[in-house]
């Protein structure tokens, strides 16, 4: 009898836990707003956080077309268009996990504008001004990608080359997109230190920030991913999702990430089609590669480009 008490009261204890998990992991915050900097970045980003913040700056300080559209899943979805003359060239930036823009692309913000790209910097679903509740990981995210392509072109002509950039959860979106028929108008995707699963990185969130199994967790985590935002933490990963991708990728990552460890990148890479390419910036951290050093990545930045438009 006291067997089954301390087993329920184990079962009991792990359901809660599994229930605090997602609340915490995938629900968005009810006070989240469009807060550029948080407590601990100024810690986190050490030498470079002054860099970050006029890179902010310059991004807040630019004249955006502002735009809504409508999700595949009912959701109303916020960006904003920089137009840059009468380039033809747009990149289209999707930012990380509860973060913004702002932030994830004030390093190589500028580098696009002075390069003459328009650019549509987007509030992924569940951030900023964009609707949702539940934060997928780029499933139903990779998603959006495809309805904000449609967008661009019909609202911006058909004659655009566009590249698509993202940074850390951004990046698995991007990734995950090539899932997806793309119009020829896609020229190439850039991605930042995104991770190659869902499953992957929640297991690895999960371990080292919860101490919580994920060989026991993930089945019942999944239950509730279904059931409250119509996803599968199982449903794609950037190596399937770049099986039959046609389009030049560029993979950028530091070696000293310890969020999203650069191994899933580099598997991600391995897992193209040609043509492929990959920047790693040895020491950087989540996200920074292009503060680290600077030469190196916009050196990659261009390469890729000029690559893609001579294809």
């Amino acid at each position: 009898m006291v067997l089954f008490i301390i087993l329920g009261a184990v079962l009991v204890l792990f359901f809660v836990a599994v229930i605090v998990f997602f609340f915490y992991t995938f629900v968005r915050k009810e006070n989240e707003s469009r807060v550029i900097f948080k407590d601990g970045d100024e810690a986190y980003f050490g030498e470079f956080y002054n860099a970050v913040f006029e890179g902010a700056s310059y991004i807040m300080s630019r004249t955006y077309e502002e735009h809504h559209i409508k999700s595949f899943d009912g959701l109303t979805l916020y960006g904003r268009y920089l137009r840059n003359g009468d380039s033809k060239k747009t990149i289209m930036l999707f930012h990380g996990y509860r973060s913004c823009g702002e932030k994830d692309f004030s390093g190589a913000f500028k580098f696009f504008v002075d390069n003459g790209f328009n650019i549509l910097l987007v509030d992924q679903r569940c951030h900023e001004n964009s609707e949702g509740k539940i934060i997928s990981f780029g499933v139903n995210e990779s998603r959006d990608v495809i309805t904000w392509l449609d967008y661009v072109i019909k609202t911006y002509g058909n004659d655009k080359e566009i590249f698509i950039e993202g940074l850390s959860m951004g990046a698995a979106t991007v990734l995950f997109s090539t899932r997806f028929k793309m119009p020829d108008n896609v020229k190439g995707i850039i991605a930042d230190c995104g991770f190659n699963s869902p499953e992957k990185i929640i297991r690895k969130v999960a371990k080292q920030n919860f101490k919580i199994n994920g060989f026991i967790l993930m089945p019942v985590l999944n239950v509730l991913c279904k059931a409250f935002g119509r996803f599968s933490v199982y449903e794609v990963s950037s190596e399937k999702a770049l099986k039959n991708f046609d389009r030049p990728v560029l993979f950028i990552h530091g070696t000293g990430d310890d969020f999203v460890p650069y191994e899933m990148t580099v598997s991600g890479y391995e897992a193209a089609n040609e043509p492929k390419f990959i920047c790693l910036v040895d020491g950087a951290m989540h996200g920074m590669s292009y503060l680290v050093d600077t030469p190196k990545v916009q050196k990659a930045f261009t390469d890729f480009i000029e690559f893609c438009e001579n294809r």
